[in-house]
């Protein structure tokens, strides 16, 4: 059952057919059993041949069941991207190391990447994407492109939180139940402001998220810090309290800003 997956009539040897589908047969739902299957090709003695098969799933929490089909191909065009770039994603700066010096209710926090290990020694980070196309249409819709350089992430800046508790991850930093952003630094550049497009499936519309306020006045490697930033009444630091903090550094790239209505440039310029 295609539906409308098959509009050149791949499945039918060419033979271009009505989208055809469970729903269009009125088949009544049920528990769905299949078998996949490769080929034909030729098996030699000995020989090893290598099949890769994407099981992808996908669900929405609101509408029909065409509605969840069109999670799956939203879900489906992430797993063919990773196949077509043989499952490489760039990864975005190391952490840095963090140091803490207890005062009198105050802490200096220090950062620094002097580790020659890591991704981002000294602050170099600079990694190639290769999901990033080598052209893209510009306004007139011309094909143009990309310089090899817009093809990669540069350090940008360092992002500061507190944490509620030691068993916070890194991906609950954008819930104030366990995580405040405390401090925010960058180099300083044109870039302040970073909005990262996210696809929302249940509305099919990739929606603005700021990731970043930047100051834009250069990386400051040591912030001292007098305030609990979960404290409702005395904001002030409790002696021999424990307070638990991470540091986020994160990476940038815009080839190309991101179009709305098409789809097209960069939607995920915040890189952590």
């Amino acid at each position: 059952f295609p539906g409308e997956t098959d509009p050149i009539g791949w499945g039918t040897e060419g033979n271009v057919q009505d989208p055809w589908s469970e729903e269009t047969e009125n088949n009544p739902p049920a528990d769905r059993r299949f078998i996949q299957s490769a080929g034909p090709f030729i098996l030699e003695p000995g020989n090893v041949n290598n099949i890769t098969v994407g099981a992808v799933y996908g669900r929405s929490f609101s509408g029909n069941a065409v509605e969840s089909v069109t999670v799956v191909k939203a879900a489906d065009d992430k797993a063919q991207n990773l196949f077509d770039n043989c499952f490489e994603i760039v990864d975005g700066p190391d952490q840095p190391d963090m140091a803490i010096v207890e005062l009198d209710e105050e802490l200096i926090l220090t950062i620094s990447n002097t580790n020659s290990i890591s991704n981002n020694f000294n602050e170099t980070y600079h990694k190639k994407d290769p999901t990033i196309p080598d052209d893209i249409l510009d306004g007139s819709g011309n094909l143009i492109p990309v310089p090899e350089e817009d093809k990669f992430y540069n350090f940008q800046g360092y992002q500061v939180y507190q944490l509620v508790n030691s068993d916070v991850s890194p991906d609950q930093l954008n819930n104030p139940d366990f995580a405040r952003l405390i401090f925010q630094t960058d180099i300083e550049d044109n870039v302040a402001q970073i909005i990262n497009y996210e696809f929302d499936p249940q509305i099919q519309l990739s929606i603005p998220v700021e990731k970043v306020d930047g100051t834009n006045e250069g990386v400051v490697h040591s912030f001292n810090i007098i305030e609990d930033a979960f404290a409702e009444t005395d904001v002030n630091l409790i002696n021999f309290k424990t307070y638990c903090f991470m540091v986020i550094a994160y990476g940038y790239n815009n080839f190309k800003p991101f179009d709305v209505q098409n789809g097209s440039g960069q939607p995920t310029p915040y890189l952590p």
